[in-house]
């Protein structure tokens, strides 16, 4: 059986305020989506990032806001990476009781030509590192320090960003996307192992196949028989690193009929071959709740920032 996941990712904060900074090196992730704003700044490498049906590769020097609700994936690029996170609940912008309940979503995306800002990206990196440094530090005072970073952040989102704001009430667009990716997500992740038929994806959807081809190019960035290898390649990974089975034998388990389209199906999505990926020894452990992230050493992050003149505090 494949490894359970979740494409809702329940976000935990370390503040009552909500919201939260980290790095993580990111190999992979199925399309997932979270209530949680989730901004990326890359601090070495490439991340490619899947969302709103188009792909974007970051690198340092880039920073890209995910907004609420929205369903995204990430990849790693040429170059292994390592990024901050910067993740913080919608509910920071109900600053008193009389706050109404809005959604706001804003356009910040260097990777995005069409995307204008009215000020340098570095002043919303630099707020992130500046962030991230306080929570690695903890010197004395350093939650409120963060607290007033992040809330600067917040006030640029604003002055330097076009945005649009709407109403809770006005979301059922987005809910009906990750509605559609649940039941698809529960669909092939219960019948990954065998000959999945698009007819039977759509009579379980209630779709039609152009429905589901729009979804998955315009929500999911790829095709649905993308996101199926997706589901098997990601188990066979797991089995590559994990047990001793042969690779004839983790093919058919991951749902492949023969060798040849699980070798062609592998290296096309991993960039190697399974016995070459299986070579490379045990994955390092997880180190994130997202599937995908894993384990890097956050101190010779600290130095890396703190020694780049790009990151100036």
């Amino acid at each position: 059986m494949a490894e359970s996941v979740s494409l809702y990712e329940e976000i935990e904060y370390p503040f009552t305020l909500g919201f939260k900074c980290f790095t993580a090196s990111l190999e992979s992730s199925c399309p997932h989506w979270h209530d949680a704003y989730e901004i990326v700044v890359p601090v070495e490498g490439q991340v490619r990032v899947r969302y709103k049906g188009a792909a974007y590769t970051l690198e340092r020097g880039s920073i890209m806001l995910i907004n609420s609700r929205e369903i995204h994936a990430f990849a790693s690029g040429t170059q292994q990476n390592i990024c901050l996170f910067l993740q913080f609940s919608p509910n920071v912008f109900k600053l008193d009781r009389s706050s109404d309940a809005r959604i706001y979503n804003f356009y910040l995306n260097t990777a995005d030509p069409s995307i204008r800002l009215r000020t340098r990206p570095e002043r919303f990196i630099e707020a992130v590192v500046r962030i991230w440094l306080h929570s690695y530090e903890k010197k004395k005072g350093y939650q409120y320090l963060m607290h007033a970073e992040f809330f600067r952040l917040i006030g640029d989102l604003f002055a330097h960003t076009i945005y649009d704001e709407r109403f809770l009430s006005d979301s059922n667009a987005a809910d009906s996307d990750t509605y559609i990716l649940d039941q698809l997500s529960s669909y092939v992740h219960e019948h990954y192992t065998e000959d999945i038929c698009m007819e039977d994806i759509c009579r379980t959807l209630g779709m039609s196949r152009s429905t589901l081809y729009r979804f998955g190019k315009n929500v999911l960035g790829c095709s649905i028989n993308d996101y199926v290898h997706h589901v098997r390649i990601k188990e066979a990974k797991r089995l590559l690193r994990r047990t001793e089975q042969c690779i004839s034998v983790i093919a058919q388990n991951c749902g492949y009929s023969n060798d040849t389209s699980f070798y062609r199906a592998f290296k096309s999505h991993v960039g190697k071959t399974p016995s070459e990926f299986r070579k490379e020894g045990a994955a390092p452990s997880s180190d994130g709740r997202i599937q995908g992230y894993i384990s890097h050493d956050t101190g010779a992050v600290y130095r890396l920032v703190k020694a780049s003149s790009l990151f100036a505090q």
